[in-house]
């Protein structure tokens, strides 16, 4: 069908199995691998893993005539079983999904789920009803929907698919994708600088405006969404920056143990859990930070503050040759080693009848005033050791620490995932990429010095990297 039907772009919404049900078939080889069906053989040229999607590029060939095509495989594999997207990550895969379908021009887009109706028929609504709207300024998504279910029955089952659809149409509109390549990021900002320099970055600067759109369109929680935090308050450093619910850390339900930490999961830019934002561990709460490490199998700490100024590091974190004792936690230094910015910790984390566990700390040595431009290189160093730590354990996750868990990881994470999407796609989108972190901790980046802070550390790196500096 695909060779008949002159296909470049697929469009697959399902994973191969979920739950204990079998969803689809492996049509494809896996990366750098070849198979061959009848007269068609298919290679897999390449592979980029994102957060929520996986894009394949396939060379197939047909023995009979000799021709070759290219083909291009979106594989979304964040869709919950017996749930619905983030409407938010659904955008940022359609619009990836248009951006290559422009690149590779053929007859049709081929879409399809496992039954080939209700994940694929929101999908669909999405797609046509983005594409009208952007010409005509309006969308009728009841009859847009109602034709399509005359086409093929049941097309979007039920109510939460309906719903996504309006929140994917609203998220898209209210919302422009704003990727760039590197080199129109750094003229774009130069362009921005002129704006610093003449002292009116509020009021003109494009980065005003774009700052207040974010603002704009961050969503509102209610709260029911803090339910568990506020449940918990004297638990926390500041009682207005609470997790919210559906993103929250939980701990194991445990006799005597408290099941609550301020710490929520958040992505970076090719996975979908690889982060936790939490507070530093107020003191009668040590040792349930280190359950959370043990638990969530976060090999790399970052601390946002140098950690000799939060009081409960003392109880944990230990010196040259000692050890620390928290409930049925014992933590020892392995080794500990400087920079002008940076200290790098290795310590072990033993729990009571449990294995061993190795764990670096990195903590910034300094961080000045909040607009002092120091600060910038301190955090593109904290970014590059947790990258080499990222590449040692691939499995494990990023825990970022500050005082309420929200004050300064915003920065971090946004550049962070910044630079791997400047690593993966040669271009970025710091507008999206902050948008979509805001989503789990709506405090991140809630000013325009933050948010002005994360694009000159971007530009910064590339500045300074001789990679992009000759582009």
């Amino acid at each position: 069908m695909v060779w008949q039907e002159d296909i470049s772009v697929i469009v697959c919404l399902t994973n191969l199995k979920e739950g204990n049900k079998n969803k689809c078939a492996q049509y494809w080889p896996n990366s750098s691998d070849k198979i061959t069906k009848g007269n068609i053989s298919i290679r897999n040229q390449k592979e980029n893993v994102y957060a929520d999607y996986v894009i394949r590029h396939f060379r197939l060939q047909n023995s009979t005539d000799k021709v070759e095509r290219d083909v291009c495989m979106f594989h979304y594999t964040q869709w919950p079983d017996h749930g619905v997207p983030e409407p938010l990550a659904l955008v940022v895969f359609h619009r990836h999904v248009l951006k290559t379908s422009v690149e590779h021009p053929g007859k049709y887009t081929l879409v399809h789920c496992s039954a080939g109706i209700g994940r694929t028929g929101t999908y669909i609504a999405l797609d046509a009803l983005n594409k009208g709207g952007e010409i005509t300024g309006k969308v009728n998504i009841r009859q847009y929907v109602e034709t399509m279910r005359n086409n093929r029955a049941n097309m979007i089952q039920g109510d939460d698919q309906y719903r996504v659809v309006y929140l994917t149409l609203l998220e898209s509109f209210r919302g422009k994708g704003r990727s760039v390549s590197t080199r129109t990021f750094l003229r774009e900002f130069q362009d921005h600088s002129c704006y610093i320099n003449l002292g009116d970055v509020a009021n003109k600067s494009p980065l005003s405006a774009e700052f207040q759109d974010l603002l704009s369109g961050r969503r509102e929680n209610t709260q029911e969404d803090y339910k568990t935090g506020r449940q918990n308050v004297s638990a926390n450093y500041t009682p207005s920056v609470l997790p919210v619910e559906s993103y929250m850390c939980p701990l194991s339900n445990t006799k005597g143990k408290n099941t609550y930490y301020n710490a929520v999961s958040l992505q970076s830019f090719t996975r979908n859990d690889h982060f936790i934002s939490a507070q530093y561990p107020l003191p009668d709460y040590t040792e349930d930070f280190l359950r959370l490490v043990k638990a969530y199998y976060a090999p790399t700490i970052v601390s946002l503050s140098p950690l000799a100024e939060i009081e409960s590091s003392s109880l944990w974190l230990p010196a040259k040759n000692e050890s620390k004792t928290v409930g049925a936690f014992t933590t020892k230094m392995t080794d500990c080693t400087q920079t002008t910015t940076v200290t790098k910790t290795s310590i072990t984390l033993h729990q009571q009848g449990a294995s061993g566990m190795r764990v670096c700390v990195l903590e910034c040595r300094r961080w000045k005033g909040e607009s002092d431009s120091s600060n910038r290189r301190v955090l593109l160093d904290l970014i590059n050791e947790a990258r080499v730590e990222k590449m040692t354990h691939p499995e494990g996750r990023i825990l970022v620490l500050s005082s309420d868990g929200a004050k300064r990881c915003g920065q971090f994470l946004v550049v962070f995932n910044a630079l791997e999407q400047l690593t993966m796609d040669t271009e970025v989108d710091i507008f999206t990429i902050t948008r979509q972190l805001q989503i789990r901790r709506p405090e991140f980046i809630s000013s325009l010095e933050e948010y002005q802070f994360c694009y000159e550390s971007i530009a910064d790196h590339l500045q300074n990297d001789t990679v992009y500096a000759n582009c």
